[in-house]
């Protein structure tokens, strides 16, 4: 190593004569700051300065070696005088790799520089493997793997249930990991169609998870009496509307369907009536069958066997009855029989 002039200085000015120098073994030189004198003292040499060699603080190790202050004092200007191999020079084994703390530090065998990487580590029941942590060294859950959808939880009270299709797939939300069932449906103010409802019995069953897209309603909903269109010759019954179709009378019949028994007459104006519990009630009304005209004695009325009085709706004497001799004025030249109650 050529070095400058002022790079060492000779003890004695008579070893400065160069010219007359020819190895080390006769030359003392005094080395500049981190060279030291060689130790082949009969190194051929036609200056001084070449009787200094470089100390190993001088030399900067390589990628893969590290320094040493121990190695400072060294003669040296080479990796392997002046440094140590470090762990990241080491070939691990399958399945292993190097430890990142111990990448640049001072290591020769896989003993201390490689542990196992994720590749090895298993993932399970909450956790499910990574696969682009299978070279991380690593033999953690939390290192080598990621949460899988066990470790969600689903929650009843709402509807929810884990979707076992996806336990050992990753996922951290319940939108991922659960299913909806009709409960869950239940639980929204809308999400029946108009005259529609969730059963409770429907509700309560979590097993009945929910299908995509518009099944869900078709599945979970089921009609109420709302949504029935009654057939002709029947009505709604408004009391009912909000009631299950399966579990109620939806319909009910009107008065037009009905016939009246004998001695009542049909009320046209309630043909679109609902029957009602009283049918004869609600669309009938009476006639001068049940009109007793001989209700009162002496009335001067008796009972008519007249079909068109007989079906009269008009309750009256007049109306229902025949006249008696009693309701009939005489002419002046004329007197009420003694029997007044005859049949005129």
């Amino acid at each position: 190593l050529a070095l400058g002039a002022n790079a060492w200085k000779a003890k004695d000015s008579t070893d400065m004569q160069a010219s007359n120098l020819t190895n080390c073994v006769n030359v003392e030189t005094k080395c500049a700051v981190n060279f030291t004198h060689t130790s082949n003292r009969t190194r051929m040499v036609s200056d001084a300065n070449e009787c200094c060699d470089p100390t190993c603080i001088l030399w900067t190790c390589g990628t893969g070696w590290k320094g040493s202050p121990q190695y400072y004092d060294n003669i040296g200007a080479s990796n392997e005088k002046c440094c140590d191999r470090t762990c990241s020079l080491v070939t691990c084994p399958s399945g292993q790799g190097t430890i990142p703390s111990m990448a640049d530090q001072p290591g020769t065998s896989a003993s201390q520089c490689c542990a196992n990487t994720c590749s090895q580590h298993r993932c399970y029941g909450a956790w499910t493997t990574d696969p682009s942590k299978s070279a991380v060294v690593n033999n953690t859950n939390e290192g080598c793997c990621r949460p899988s959808c066990q470790s969600v939880t689903c929650d009843a009270s709402q509807g929810y249930v884990p979707d076992v299709r996806k336990s050992d797939s990753p996922g951290t939300t319940v939108a991922k990991c659960c299913l909806q069932t009709c409960k869950t449906m239940s639980l929204k103010s809308t999400s029946c169609p108009k005259h529609y409802g969730i059963k409770e019995s429907v509700a309560a069953n979590l097993s009945m998870t929910l299908p995509s897209g518009s099944n869900a309603t078709a599945k979970c909903c089921s009609p109420k009496c709302g949504a029935v269109s009654c057939p002709s010759g029947t009505i709604a019954h408004k009391s009912m509307s909000n009631q299950f179709a399966d579990a109620a009378e939806c319909c009910q019949a009107t008065c037009a369907t009905y016939t009246c028994p004998a001695g009542w007459a049909a009320v046209v104006a309630n043909a679109d009536n609902p029957t009602g519990a009283s049918p004869t009630e609600s669309c009938c009304e009476r006639t001068c069958a049940f009109f007793n005209c001989r209700g009162e004695l002496g009335s001067g009325w008796f009972n008519t066997s007249d079909v068109n009085k007989l079906t009269s709706t008009v309750q009256s004497f007049k109306d229902c009855c025949d006249r008696s001799c009693a309701n009939y004025s005489c002419p002046k030249t004329h007197t009420l029989r003694p029997s007044a109650e005859t049949r005129l």
